[in-house]
């Protein structure tokens, strides 16, 4: 086990490519809840049309997510997992916290377009299922969730953890498909707890991709033959987005084979970049901390825009300026938040 994870620790010390994949995909989210895409045109609006709304974004980070949290999950160190649980916990409990009672200070100094008016229910179900007021924290609540169910199968089928977390995928994709998941969400359940429970199944496949690719060091043999990698998942993407291969499913999230392969490739892709080529530090670092704070720019964005759109016309008008400066805004707040907590576990909130 030990040289597995050092064989491991080997594989992605600070991949530059993954790294810049997560700020792209970071900037994708705040698209998909700060622009308008009736205003798409050219580029975006072929990558909108054609990915459902490049909604591959969040099924990816399920990827990149178990990907890099390999190591702590089949550790055997207790203290780390309970380390990153706090790293996931943290931010999910302190933002809702945080946006939930500024608001109304926030209000005698600022003007500010509230869409609703905030109760202690809406608080409840925003930290009971991470969708309220704050719907991006259903991925934290499925993150912490699939973390702890991953963590339980390790623990039980020691030697056998990927083949039962195989089955658990293949299961995942069964039940999406022969529609029971959504049936039984959407029978008895408000929409607050459908709407992140639901999306367990559907993002158990993307989790459990990421944890293998690790398992297996999948990125240490296709870094072998990158160009030929490359060109194939660059082959398989445009055959997912012109073509109709897989058949549309109901779900709470565009489900479905389509969305899963699509993710893969571009982790892969991404995955493709020869960070060990580049051995200059100060490069280096200035491309860490560029993509060190995607998790905070994901918890920030939307109170960032509702306290922004009435002073900013491009964040009003949902455009990709305005996203732009909302994902800058986010991402500076992160900076000056990491230099105030830097040594204590508020870091978290910021990255």
């Amino acid at each position: 086990m030990n040289s597995r994870i050092s064989q491991i620790n080997k594989e992605y010390k600070f991949d530059i490519g993954l790294g810049i994949l997560r700020a792209i995909l970071s900037f994708l989210i705040v698209m998909s809840h700060c622009y308008l895409p009736i205003n798409a045109v050219g580029f975006w609006k072929n990558a909108f049309n054609k990915t459902e709304g490049c909604y591959f974004h969040v099924r990816t980070f399920f990827i990149l997510s178990l990907y890099f949290s390999y190591k702590t999950l089949i550790s055997s160190d207790i203290s780390k997992k309970i380390r990153r649980l706090e790293r996931l916990f943290i931010p999910y409990i302190v933002w809702p916290l945080i946006y939930f009672f500024s608001r109304k200070w926030l209000l005698l100094l600022i003007k500010v377009k509230y869409r609703r008016v905030l109760t202690l229910k809406d608080l409840k179900f925003q930290l009971l299922y991470g969708h309220s007021f704050l719907t991006p924290f259903w991925f934290q609540w499925n993150l912490i969730f699939i973390s702890i169910v991953f963590d339980s199968l390790i623990i039980i089928f020691r030697r056998n953890y990927n083949f039962i977390l195989l089955l658990l995928g293949i299961a995942s994709f069964i039940l999406q498909y022969n529609g029971k998941n959504v049936l039984f969400f959407n029978r008895d359940f408000n929409y607050y707890r459908s709407y992140t429970l639901g999306r367990i199944i559907e993002s158990i496949p993307f989790s459990v991709t990421g944890f293998l690719i690790a398992s297996f060091q999948v990125l240490t043999l296709l870094k072998k033959c990158r160009i030929k990698v490359i060109i194939v998942c660059c082959s398989i993407i445009y055959l997912l987005v012109n073509f109709q291969i897989f058949s549309n499913i109901n779900g709470f999230g565009n489900p479905g084979f389509k969305m899963y392969f699509l993710s893969i490739c571009i982790f892969i892709i991404f995955s493709m970049f020869p960070s060990e080529k580049i051995k200059n530090k100060r490069v280096i670092n200035i491309i860490r901390k560029i993509t060190n704070h995607t998790a905070g720019v994901y918890f920030m964005h939307v109170p960032v825009f509702e306290y922004t759109e009435m002073y900013i016309i491009w964040i009003q008008r949902m455009t990709i300026k305005g996203c732009v400066i909302v994902y800058l805004i986010c991402y500076f707040i992160c900076l000056i938040g990491t230099k105030i907590f830097g040594k204590t576990k508020l870091r978290n909130l910021f990255e």
